[in-house]
């Protein structure tokens, strides 16, 4: 009988070093790789990795004894680290909301404080702009897929935008609903052609509609197209 395949734990794992709230600091090395941080010893024993300003703030220094309160800043610092270094990797690829970047360090198992802190942090260097990222989303979205403000809005909000700012965003890129309704249609057509005229009004007509246009500006839409659709 074979056995049972053990399936791979896939819980994220705590990004807080546990550091000795006893003993003292030992001595400083390069990060591989981050000119920016360094390796703080204890004990002789890498214990965490800070930025280097982290270390010039909290003052550390060879012989320094630790204590409760020390231990657990220099944890902070290694956490927030890690996670901002995350988030900007994120970033670099490609915009994201604050919804988008919460999210994502809280399924990376970063604590809700160092979350916060990396956020407003990116929000400082206007690496994270919600209002910038919902205008740039809907101009995307209302280029490739011509829709209405509420068809807009709905998108927005799924990437974590605020009411306030998908409400803003999505009327400003849908422009006109009767042109956009229009350029649906017309498109939408060419793969109806096969059908019978009014096969094609009833399946134009919900095309219209899944894109979140008003009933008189779907008739409309429809009535600008008609001379299409009766050949």
């Amino acid at each position: 009988m074979t056995p049972p395949r053990r399936t791979a734990d896939r819980t994220p794992k705590p990004k807080r070093p546990n550091i000795p709230d006893t003993g003292a600091i030992t001595g400083f090395g390069a990060a591989r790789g981050d000119i920016d941080s360094c390796v703080v010893k204890v004990d002789g024993r890498k214990a965490a990795t800070i930025m280097e300003r982290d270390r010039v703030d909290l003052g550390l220094r060879v012989d320094m004894p630790l204590t409760t309160r020390l231990s657990e800043q220099i944890a902070d610092c290694h956490e927030y680290r890690l996670a901002r270094r995350a988030a900007m990797q994120r970033i670099a690829r490609k915009a994201r909301s604050t919804k988008d970047i919460r999210d994502f360090l809280r399924k990376r198992a970063h604590t809700d404080p160092i979350v916060d802190q990396v956020i407003d942090k990116l929000k400082e260097l206007k690496l994270l702009d919600d209002e910038r990222f919902a205008d740039d989303a809907a101009t995307s979205i209302a280029r490739r897929t011509p829709s209405s403000a509420r068809f807009l809005e709905h998108r927005l909000r799924r990437h974590g935008v605020s009411p306030e700012d998908a409400a803003k965003a999505a009327k400003a890129a849908a422009g006109d609903p009767l042109e956009a309704a229009i350029m649906v249609a017309t498109k939408a057509l060419r793969s109806l052609q096969s059908c019978e005229p009014d096969i094609r009004r009833q399946r134009l007509h919900g095309r219209l509609a899944r894109r979140g246009f008003d009933f008189d500006v779907i008739q409309q839409a429809i009535e600008r197209v008609a001379g299409q659709m009766d050949t």
